[in-house]
């Protein structure tokens, strides 16, 4: 089992700061450029400015129970799918478990067949009048002991088996691994406190961040009155640092809703399908922002 301590890019704000974030969105997207915020709005038809790649997802694989990691199933920056083994623990403790409780669980079912036909007996023998009304209940009481006893031995065997499940770290989604931070034959003990044994980070879709200044957003304002606008209004592009233009067009994805006290800029998340996964977090790029015709 996976703990998952998702960073997601970007955070979401409540819906009452729709019309700040449209506008936050169009300005970075109509380009932090140097014009001044008085120019023409055609001068902001098509326009270039910096940004970040960041992640759209990170999570954190951490062990759920405490055990000795005998395998670590991946390399530093190897892609992985969704579902891929990445760590696995010793399962025999978990394994005696599981058949322990699989044992018990078959001798519960043995007792309730066993306390069925005592019932079955005991009513034929009740219309023979050869056992009394309190024998009959008595018997019926213990068929009832014996099925609530099987439906613990179940429950019992479903803990066990997700002990033994749990044995096994997988990929809680597709990305590219960091390096183990813990190392093989190790005992991880969960009491010791939060234990993070890799980071995985989704590159497929990926985001570019960048930051308003007040101008752009003031300027970008008026131009579209609602999210859906704008998402529409507008094609995205990225610049890559030798100049050619990536393969994929982009969508904005959310805008900040405040602005920050130092740099008085807001920030917001474009976001692009990385399919080739040629775009990595921390790589500056340019954006081109179009507005359409």
């Amino acid at each position: 089992m996976t703990f998952e301590r998702e960073k997601l890019w970007p955070p979401r704000g409540p819906k009452h700061f729709g019309s700040v974030c449209a506008a936050a969105l169009v300005g970075l997207l109509m380009g932090l450029s140097g014009t001044s915020a008085t120019a023409q709005d055609g001068a902001y038809d098509v326009v270039e400015f910096e940004g970040t790649v960041v992640p759209a997802r990170e999570a954190e694989i951490t062990p759920i129970v405490s055990g000795w990691l005998r395998h670590i199933a991946f390399a530093p920056g190897q892609i992985v799918e969704e579902g891929d083994v990445l760590f696995q623990f010793a399962l025999p403790p978990a394994q005696y478990r599981l058949d322990l409780a699989e044992a018990q669980r078959d001798a519960a079912q043995a007792q309730l067949q066993e306390a069925i036909a005592d019932v079955k007996r005991a009513e034929i023998l009740k219309d023979r009048d050869v056992v009394s009304e309190v024998e009959l209940e008595k018997n019926i009481a213990l068929r009832d002991i014996a099925s609530a006893n099987l439906a613990a031995a179940e429950a019992n065997v479903g803990l066990a088996g997700l002990g033994v499940m749990q044995m096994t770290q997988k990929a809680p989604f597709a990305g590219m691994m960091s390096a183990p931070m813990v190392r093989e034959n190790g005992w991880q003990d969960v009491g010791d406190g939060d234990i993070t044994m890799a980071i995985i980070t989704q590159l497929d879709p990926i985001q570019v961040v960048g930051e308003v200044p007040y101008d752009i957003y003031a300027a970008r304002q008026k131009m579209f009155p609602t999210d859906e606008d704008l998402i529409e209004g507008l094609a995205l592009s990225i610049i890559l640092p030798n100049g050619e233009v990536y393969p994929y067009e982009g969508k904005a994805v959310s805008g900040g809703y405040k602005f920050e006290e130092d740099s008085q800029k807001i920030t917001v998340w474009v976001e692009f399908p990385n399919p080739d996964l040629l775009l990595r977090p921390g790589l500056k790029v340019g954006i081109q922002s179009k507005v359409k015709k």
